[in-house]
């Protein structure tokens, strides 16, 4: 499915959080996250139980590459960037945070072209964390569809997969899927 330059964006901005769920699951060290196989409600969690997405992280999806880096150093707030290439070079970059508030862990992303200039009158998205497990990294979005949720499958310590669900203005359902591999 071939998606417009927007979608692809905030598609793949998502996918850059998934990417972080797949990192090594021993407990204790600073990629892995203090939760069991049993999930945490969202509500319950905290950005210091998605510690294991901190690192640099490859992909691909729709033929294009994708990276993203993300660093830990406030156990209460992660900072990443997201980057979308082709063979003409980077085509996007995201930058998002993640952070906690009383209502639980948010994710806040801003979308930017490739000479970081702002998509005329986005005003970033907001997805609030559904729930963490060892497994299983669920995000949601409380005010829109576009996108509507992005779940993160870990694979084993350095890979996983994401699977983002979209619903357009007219209703249109859609998904994006994406394979991720920690880089060192």
């Amino acid at each position: 499915m071939k998606l417009p330059g927007y979608a692809l964006l905030v598609l793949l901005c998502i996918c850059g959080l998934t990417l972080f769920a797949q990192s090594s699951s021993q407990p204790g060290t600073p990629d892995t996250p203090n939760v069991t196989s049993t999930a945490i409600a969202g509500k319950d969690a905290k950005v210091s139980d998605l510690a294991f997405l901190s690192g640099h992280w490859s992909g691909e999806v729709e033929g294009s590459k994708i990276e993203q880096d993300c660093s830990t150093t406030d156990p209460s707030v992660m900072v990443c960037m997201f980057r979308l290439m082709s063979d003409k070079g980077t085509q996007m970059l995201e930058f998002y945070t993640l952070r906690d508030t009383p209502n639980g862990v948010e994710e806040r992303i801003r979308f930017f072209s490739p000479d970081l200039q702002e998509e005329p009158g986005d005003k970033g998205v907001t997805m609030k964390l559904a729930s963490v497990s060892a497994e299983k990294v669920v995000f949601e979005n409380p005010t829109g569809t576009y996108p509507k949720r992005s779940t993160i499958f870990r694979k084993g310590n350095d890979e996983f997969s994401s699977h983002i669900e979209l619903v357009d203005a007219k209703g249109k359902e859609s998904t994006i899927d994406a394979h991720w591999a920690r880089t060192r």
